[in-house]
């Protein structure tokens, strides 16, 4: 069976990567120039740094910050991934916030992360697989004329065009909004004093903040940081001037450390309007023999590295 794949995040990449194991022939498009989606890392260049930090490449984990496992079947694959040194466990001190600045050790949970950054996982699946990069794809009349099945593996915004002519689908997509995300991602001449390499934050405009300098094969000469709104936040000040958005993001992250942040050097605010869908179907993917369409995301079953990778495998089903 020939199949047509149109998203190379986590979820296309699990789909395409079962489908290829079971013999079947897989084009992935991808719209971006690299494969991953909000399993990001996004790299500076051409920027002055500090006398201690020359020669030092920024890098900041801007979309997903980690992930955990809970499925036996995800498990194994990481446990591949450990051992092609594709991921490691961030052993970071996460802590958790409350509304009146109270702190809290979080739960003993392992979390994995990417390395040398959250990208590196999408660019190993994707490197077995034939992907072509730089492909809007607009409509799907002309894949279904070459390929005998086709599976979005896109955000519902960006499939609901493609599927408007038919009608379960385009109810089911009605149905599912995703929401923004504003990030902040921002080096310091020195390390920041904090106790913690991330948290959970309430009561602020921030909903979590991450040392990404404290993950592993990271940069280790700059103390690097990601800042993410919550969905209430990041929606009440969307279309704000990115400037705003990262002064008044930075200022809740100061007040986070109680003796004061060094000077940021860099730092840049990030919108992800389409971030997450709270709540997803709770479904794991989803089918329409008849157009020969399959739906899946992480917008389908939950919205977790997870959830995005099991929902491709359930695309295959």
């Amino acid at each position: 069976m020939k199949v047509a794949l149109v998203g190379a995040g986590i979820a296309g990449l699990s789909a395409a990567t079962a489908l290829r194991g079971h013999g079947h022939d897989v084009v992935v498009f991808e719209r971006a120039r690299g494969p991953g989606g909000r399993a990001a890392t996004r790299r500076v260049d051409g920027i002055d740094m500090p006398k201690a930090a020359r020669g030092a490449t920024l890098a900041f984990d801007h979309g997903a910050q980690y992930f955990t496992v809970r499925d036996p079947r995800f498990q194994t694959v990481v446990d591949g991934w450990l051992r092609d040194r594709i991921v490691a466990k961030w052993e970071g001190r996460i802590v958790s916030f409350d509304s009146e600045g109270g702190e809290e050790l979080t739960t003993t949970t392992d979390r994995y992360v990417g390395i040398p950054g959250m990208s590196a996982i999408a660019r190993a699946m994707a490197d077995a697989l034939e992907v072509r990069y730089e492909q809007r794809i607009e409509s799907l009349d002309p894949l279904l004329r070459e390929f005998d099945r086709v599976i979005l593996a896109v955000t519902p915004e960006q499939a609901k065009p493609l599927v408007a002519q038919i009608p379960d689908l385009s109810a089911t997509l009605d149905s599912v909004v995703s929401q923004p995300c504003w990030a902040v991602l921002a080096a310091f001449e020195e390390r920041v004093p904090a106790r913690f390499d991330g948290a959970f934050v309430h009561g602020s405009p921030l909903g979590w903040v991450a040392r990404n300098q404290s993950k592993p094969k990271r940069e280790w000469k700059v103390d690097t940081w990601v800042l993410h709104a919550t969905t209430t936040w990041s929606l009440m000040h969307l279309d704000d001037d990115p400037e705003v958005v990262g002064s008044v993001l930075m200022e809740a992250f100061h007040d986070l450390v109680p003796t004061g942040l060094p000077r940021a050097f860099y730092a840049t605010a990030h919108r992800w309007r389409l971030a997450s869908v709270t709540p997803p179907l709770a479904v794991g993917a989803i089918h329409h023999e008849e157009s020969r369409h399959t739906l899946c995301g992480d917008w389908c079953l939950g919205n977790r590295i997870e959830d995005a990778f099991l929902s491709g495998l359930a695309a295959t089903l």
